[in-house]
């Protein structure tokens, strides 16, 4: 049996959590707010800026340079790998042929299925709906 002790104890217990997660809060923004954070910060994002700049210049030369010698090894650090890329063209067609073809494909969307089994859609046989019980407590205690 759950007695009011053990309420009240969540209650504090909870009352705790909020307060010390309200500290840790405000300090990050004291923290945030100062001068030397507010550099750091702006010099690690001009940093992060100026990485991924060079890495797009990189990929992008080394792609260049691999259409016109086909070497996959410009450099030791870089390496040109080849992956295959699938297009399909028309969804509805596709979607068709793996009807009657390649049943694999097809992938159950559960959250639809789900949904038409608790509106009673779905016959019995392929999906029950039940209910389970759960509990909830009050978040005002």
């Amino acid at each position: 049996m759950i007695n009011d002790q053990t309420i009240q104890e969540l209650k504090q217990a909870r009352e705790e959590a909020e307060a010390l997660k309200a500290t840790a809060k405000g300090m990050l923004e004291v923290v945030e707010k100062s001068p030397a954070y507010i550099e750091a910060s702006d010099k690690a994002r001009k940093a992060a800026d100026y990485v991924l700049e060079l890495e797009s210049h990189i990929r992008h030369t080394a792609l260049t340079e691999y259409a016109d010698t086909q070497d996959k090894h410009p450099r030791s650090e870089i390496e040109i790998k080849l992956f295959k890329v699938v297009d399909i063209l028309n969804d509805v067609a596709a979607r068709e042929w793996c009807f009657l073809n390649f049943r694999p494909a097809l992938k159950l969307d559960t959250k639809t299925f789900e949904k038409a089994a608790k509106d009673g859609s779905i016959p019995t046989e392929l999906a029950t709906v039940s209910e389970e019980p759960r509990v909830q407590i009050a978040t005002k205690l």
